[in-house]
């Protein structure tokens, strides 16, 4: 009989038990299960950054904008500009299996983003506002651009439609002739200018005519070579 200890033990291949040649696997019975390590962040929120100013140590301290009532204020090592919207993670949240005493600004590989790429704060599209929870994953590049095309997959263009039911004013014919003067006087045409100084002047006129003033009567302006209102 074989007498088995009260610790793990090692069993071999081909181990005689109750007088039969038996085969086994090798290995300490009793081995915990490894457990992979966590990975990302429990709660790691959108910030916008409100305010970016350089300190020593070539550092920048940001003023965050996290859905709260008081923004925060954290510490970058990378230059991030005022605008731009990363992820921070918030103080009692945990980024792998560390716990977050501070509010700590994360990079794609702290939030466990496949695909990582360039070092950094990681950063959010526009779409996102401050508070809003962080992905699960790196935002795809065209996640904004899919969001204006439409159900036959034309890329929509909010201005360029609306500019389609802007009506333009029309212009009256003393206008257009006026545009027209213009464009030529501004290319040194002399009779032009003078001609568009007239037009301006006849325009005057009749505007305080309009108005019940008498400014030139019409013999002084026929003395004068000017058309009459």
């Amino acid at each position: 009989a074989t007498s088995l200890g009260a610790g793990p033990s090692r069993l071999g291949r081909g181990v005689a038990v109750g007088g039969k040649h038996m085969a086994t696997r090798e290995g300490i019975s009793g081995a915990p299960t490894l457990k992979a390590a966590p990975v990302g962040c429990s709660n790691a929120v959108c910030g916008l950054v409100t305010a970016s100013e350089p300190v020593a140590g070539k550092k920048v301290r940001l003023t965050v904008d996290v859905g709260e009532e008081q923004p925060l204020t954290v510490l970058s090592a990378a230059s991030v500009d005022t605008g731009a919207r990363i992820i921070v993670a918030l103080v009692g949240s945990s980024i792998g299996d560390t716990e977050v005493t501070i509010p700590t600004i994360c990079d794609a590989a702290m939030l466990g983003w496949d695909g990582r790429g360039a070092s950094g704060p990681a950063t959010l599209p526009k779409a996102f506002s401050p508070g809003d929870a962080a992905p699960n994953e790196r935002p795809k590049a065209g996640r904004a651009a899919a969001a204006e095309v439409d159900k036959l997959g034309n890329v929509v263009d909010g201005a360029g439609v609306d500019a389609l039911f802007v009506s333009k004013p029309k212009l009256s014919k003393a206008e257009k002739e006026m545009a027209k003067l213009e464009k030529a006087a501004a290319k040194g045409d002399t009779k032009a200018a003078t001609k568009l100084q007239h037009l301006r002047l006849r325009q005057e006129i009749e505007a305080r005519r309009a108005a019940g003033e008498e400014v030139y009567t019409d013999e002084e302006l026929e003395k004068a070579g000017l058309e009459t209102p």
